[in-house]
């Protein structure tokens, strides 16, 4: 496997307002994860719940590595190319479940708009794959990729 087919996730809930236990979902780089929670509780007074730390793996590195959908969560990895600082473009990536990716993504792009909007907009499939389906021979893959 690839290091650019798996991404190490969080998942977890967002607290408050009146979201759906399914719209409650995120699913959020590990890189990322602690200032994202920072923000979420602080400036948006919305608790987070950690419900599990794993990977992200692309269709093909999950077909390619005999994981089944049985054991995945679907995820898609959407991929913004936004204007930069002096025409350089920003990469941002976000993953959305797949049962609220049509509207999550509606309200994603909803936040760049006039010279802000994307310039590309590129959707990928994927899983999320739970800790317990993580065998021994793909978790020594993984890490062995880091």
């Amino acid at each position: 496997m690839r290091p650019g087919d798996w991404i190490p996730l969080v998942r977890c809930r967002l607290g408050g307002q009146d979201e759906t236990e399914s719209t409650a979902v995120r699913y959020v780089p590990l890189s990322e994860f602690e200032l994202w929670r920072h923000l979420m509780e602080t400036r948006h007074r919305r608790p987070v719940r950690v419900e599990s730390v794993s990977v992200w793996v692309s269709e093909e590195a999950a077909r390619s590595n005999g994981l089944t959908a049985d054991d995945l969560e679907p995820v898609v990895r959407l991929r913004l190319e936004l204007p930069g600082p002096v025409g350089v473009p920003v990469s941002v990536e976000r993953y959305i479940p797949v049962e609220t990716y049509p509207e999550a993504r509606e309200v994603l792009l909803s936040h760049f708009g006039g010279s802000r909007r994307p310039q590309r907009v590129l959707a990928g499939a994927g899983y999320f794959v739970p800790p317990a389906a993580v065998d021994e021979r793909l978790q020594s893959e993984l890490l062995g990729a880091a």
